[in-house]
């Protein structure tokens, strides 16, 4: 975890509102300077640029993501449990107001132009490739049948999201309730794994 001064995590906080709001491309470091409360020479000495500070916010958000690259399959232990796990820990992050809020600007800015977006996705390649490791480790275990990990992976993740993210992304709704997330992990988990079984027992 980055370690920030007191003036650094003011900044960087001025800096995600004002992205927010206004994108990278209008917000100007005198905005994020009147915002944070810190002089131009301050704002300076920490961020040469509003580019450096663009990166900053964006290893504010991998720095979010990381716990979850870290979570293990473990072999030999129900498969069920570990995966109600890992959807817990994921949807407590992808239901984060300032997760979404982060995750905003980084959208935005790959949808801007082909060269930020290339620029973007080589900084979350890493997070991505962990993700995936523990359906990897899952399907060496024999745990996911004949579906490979990176379909299952994407099925997953791709679930959980649209329930837990996008809407809240990009249509601006509400979270969904605590008791309706954990109703949803449940139904979540409960298909993934039926499914699963399901196939598995068609195929013998």
């Amino acid at each position: 975890m980055t370690q920030l001064t007191e003036k650094q995590q003011a900044i960087l906080s001025a800096a995600v509102e004002e992205f927010a709001q206004r994108g990278l491309q209008a917000t100007t470091m005198e905005a994020i300077c009147s915002a944070a409360g810190v002089s131009k020479r301050t704002l300076y000495k920490h961020y040469a640029t509003k580019e450096a500070l663009f990166d900053a916010v964006v290893i504010s958000l991998i720095e979010r993501i990381q716990p979850i690259t870290t979570i293990q399959f473990i072999p030999n232990y129900d498969f069920e449990v570990q995966l109600r796990h890992l959807a817990d820990s994921a949807v407590s992050l992808l239901s984060d107001k300032d997760y979404i809020k982060l995750s905003r600007i980084v959208m935005i800015e790959s949808m801007r132009c082909e060269a930020q977006a290339d620029r973007l996705n080589n900084k979350f390649s890493q997070c991505e490739a962990a993700m995936s490791l523990w359906f990897e480790e899952a399907s060496r275990a024999g745990c996911l049948g004949t579906f490979s990990a990176p379909f299952a992976a994407a099925f997953f993740w791709g679930a959980l999201k649209r329930l837990t993210f996008w809407d809240q992304a990009i249509r601006w709704q509400a979270p969904l309730a605590e008791a309706d997330l954990d109703a949803f992990v449940d139904q979540a988990c409960q298909l993934f794994c039926g499914g699963i079984k399901y196939v598995t027992q068609q195929q013998t």
